[in-house]
């Protein structure tokens, strides 16, 4: 009897073995693998960074093929300002899905970030055809090619994104940039009072126009649409310095000293050197 019990025990465990394939356990660690990558989005939705790159590490330990993980990662460490370990696992998520669109454009403002940007320019293209409504990947292909000193293949880049993305603000201003910085500047001006036109109170159209305004000595213009801009973007200090110019140029005194105060409090702590720069103006004006 005892004979026979040890053989059906051993007939049960080669029946258990048989039926826990290879294949069973990856579907386990699949399984679980999901479960770690939901709880990764969870965490990362609550703002609890730490804990969703774990879940996210964890996914793809458990199934290195998730594309969906190694994006998350990426993601987390870009955010982290850990811009080397987000591009290796953004170039994980090409291997994976060479077609990745979120990919290619992520991989791509890595790499300009890093100052890399010739290999940012392939990917960013690669994205843009993947969708060509993607402005970011359409604004850092035309700042890569801007830093590389390709300014006509960058307002071409910026006129296509256009294309798709009719008066989008972030390319118009960004095509007006290119353009003055191709010593194309009556060109650019014109193209931004088109766009001011249509919306006449765009903080970037105002304050880039009002920079190739004061740049051509247009005092009274620049002024205007410093004013326009500010009031839009209170906060652009280095405009405030400019209005500031633009009044005294105009001996519009009193108004050029409030605005260089009004900027000196506001860079007082960050910018000490800019802070001075100011309050020299201020006693050439025989403020007390």
């Amino acid at each position: 009897m005892r004979a026979r019990w040890v053989v059906l025990s051993m007939v049960v465990a080669v029946a258990f073995a048989a039926g826990f394939r290879p294949e069973s356990v990856r579907a386990q660690e699949g399984n679980e693998a999901e479960v770690q990558y939901r709880l990764a989005l969870r965490h990362k939705a609550a703002r609890r960074y730490d804990q969703a790159l774990r879940h996210a590490r964890e996914a793809a330990r458990l199934r290195p093929d998730h594309a969906a993980a190694h994006f998350t990662i990426a993601a987390l460490e870009r955010r982290a300002g850990n811009l080397e370990e987000a591009l290796t696992e953004f170039q994980r998520v090409l291997e994976l899905a060479p077609d990745h669109q979120r990919g290619h454009a992520m991989t791509g403002a890595v790499l300009a970030r890093l100052n890399r940007c010739g290999d940012a320019v392939t990917h960013l293209r690669r994205a843009t055809r993947l969708d060509d409504e993607d402005v970011p990947s359409w604004g850092n292909l035309g700042a890569c090619l801007r830093r590389m000193q390709r300014q006509e293949e960058a307002i071409a880049a910026y006129r296509e994104g256009l294309e798709h993305n009719p008066a989008h603000p972030d390319l118009l201003n960004n095509l007006a940039v290119a353009l003055r910085q191709a010593g194309r500047v009556e060109e650019a001006i014109e193209m931004l009072q088109s766009a001011l036109a249509r919306d006449p109170d765009q903080p970037q159209f105002n304050l880039n126009i009002a920079t190739m305004y004061r740049r051509q000595n247009n005092w009274r213009e620049a002024a205007h649409h410093y004013e326009v801009g500010l009031r839009g973007a209170p906060n652009h200090h280095a405009a405030i310095f400019d209005l500031a110019y633009c009044y005294e140029q105009l001996n519009r005194d009193e108004d050029a000293i409030r605005a260089y105060r009004r900027y000196i409090a506001a860079v007082r702590a960050s910018d000490p050197d800019g802070a001075a720069r100011a309050e020299e103006r201020l006693i050439g004006l025989g403020a007390d």
